[in-house]
């Protein structure tokens, strides 16, 4: 991974700390996305969370007052986080091939925030009927603006000679296919299977 990359994804943990700043609730936080995914919304429980945490029940219901609310928090970072991503690696110095081969790195690593679980937990509040509608609500709102920074990029990169001339929306609904597929995949295997490289991803944009 490049130095760059890295950077990346130190920005995405300081996000998260930023964003959730008592260490019990992040733990909370990161054992629910955990459960979530491997559960499901409807399957999970708060004990699950708890057990897989290492707390109490009564230690989670502490900071929140039901898995909903877990849920909806996880989504409400997971869509900030995906804009804020994008954001920070459209921002770098670098031509629009190195600073998308940066991101799509950051997304693609094992110990990315901005990348496994948080990418499931969207694709499930689209697909699940049970899921809070706030968290639903969340989804409607936040959704397209990953897609307005990445499309700037596309297009720059487009300009340049970079990328192929192709509708940049097309091209950011399917990157971002790509980068959450992939996502979905990493979190079933548990890392027993090769994962392509950003190189391979980003094929269908070079020319």
């Amino acid at each position: 991974m490049s130095p760059q990359s890295e950077q990346l994804q130190l920005k995405f943990h300081a996000d998260f700390e930023r964003m959730v700043t008592d260490h019990a609730v992040r733990q909370i936080i990161l054992h629910a996305i955990e459960v979530f995914s491997k559960k499901g919304f409807t399957g999970c429980k708060i004990k699950d969370i708890a057990a897989s945490a290492g707390f109490s029940q009564g230690y989670v219901y502490n900071y929140f007052k039901s898995k909903d609310e877990i849920f909806t928090k996880i989504v409400e970072l997971a869509a900030r986080g995906a804009e804020q991503s994008v954001y920070y690696a459209v921002q770098m110095p670098g031509t629009p091939t190195e600073r998308l081969t940066w991101l799509t790195e950051a997304f693609l690593s094992p110990s990315s925030l901005a990348m496994q679980h948080w990418r499931l937990i969207l694709l499930q509040t689209s697909t699940s009927e049970a899921i809070p509608e706030e968290a639903k609500q969340i989804v409607r709102e936040q959704q397209q603006k990953p897609f307005g920074h990445l499309i700037r990029l596309l297009i720059e990169g487009q300009q340049a000679g970079e990328f192929v001339e192709q509708d940049p929306m097309m091209q950011a609904i399917t990157y971002f296919s790509f980068i959450q597929g992939l996502g979905i995949a990493q979190a079933q295997t548990s890392g027993k299977l090769p994962f392509p490289t950003a190189d391979i991803v980003l094929r269908f944009l070079k020319k």
